[in-house]
């Protein structure tokens, strides 16, 4: 049997709530409202949603957190006659791992003259290697002379910098992947949002549950055994109460 998907939408501000003795009791998670005003106006398919507790499974909750660049800085000390060697690594997804399969890894090397060389000639060689390279060049962008600073682009937070001898590595900032998901995002995954389910707003962030079920009730969809539930909620008003207890659930 093929595994059936349902998405829903909770909006800014809703009252939305579970009734926690029901859920505890291995009962049904229902998504209920402060008012019966309240809970008629929302997407049928939250009206009449409800689930077995018990059934809940596979289950992960990501609150919302914009994506942070991370930024690595290295100081080279001038030596004459003398092989530099950066190494940048990547996961060839939006993630750096420590599985080196996966990655994309690129050394980039540059060796100073008998006489003259500069922390700044190190740095400006580097940083125009890096910064034309036609896969790095996508990924970060790199500035400084006598101190070279490696930022990863949007959609690429995290990499890796590993200097060799008489470079200086230090990561100034750690930088982290998006979690949860725009209203942007969510109108662009290609999902059918409607009436039924809720529509998401383009300009609003929202906290994703995703898990799987094995018993289901709804008066809007039907659900085979394999079913799997992605909700997208706005962190905000009493949609809390929600939060918190789906994910005590999930988390179990």
């Amino acid at each position: 049997m093929s595994q059936k998907l349902s998405y829903f939408v909770l909006p800014t501000g809703g009252a939305a709530s579970v009734a926690g003795d029901a859920v505890f009791k291995g009962g049904y998670l229902k998504i209920g409202g402060t008012t019966a005003a309240w809970l008629a106006s929302q997407p049928a398919a939250i009206r009449n949603l409800s689930i077995t507790a018990n059934g809940l499974k596979n289950g992960f909750y990501k609150a919302y957190a914009a994506e942070v660049a991370r930024v690595i800085t290295i100081t080279p000390t001038a030596v004459n006659s003398t092989d530099y060697r950066i190494t940048l690594s990547a996961e060839k997804g939006q993630e750096f791992s420590n599985n080196l399969p996966n990655e994309v890894q690129t050394v980039f090397t540059h060796t100073t003259p008998a006489s003259g060389g500069t922390a700044t000639t190190i740095g400006d060689a580097f940083r125009t290697a890096i910064n034309n390279h036609p896969y790095w060049s996508n990924r970060v962008t790199v500035t400084g002379t006598t101190t070279i600073i490696i930022t990863a682009k949007a959609g690429f937070p995290i990499f890796s910098a590993a200097g060799g001898p008489n470079l200086a590595t230090v990561v100034t900032t750690a930088g982290s992947p998006q979690f949860g998901l725009t209203g942007a995002q969510l109108l662009a995954s290609g999902f059918a949002f409607n009436s039924d389910t809720g529509i998401p707003v383009a300009g609003t962030n929202y906290d994703i549950f995703t898990f799987e079920v094995g018993q289901i009730t709804e008066a809007v969809l039907s659900a085979p055994a394999d079913h799997r539930i992605i909700f997208a909620v706005v962190p905000g008003g009493n949609n809390a109460t929600f939060i918190t207890t789906l994910a005590g659930l999930i988390t179990k």
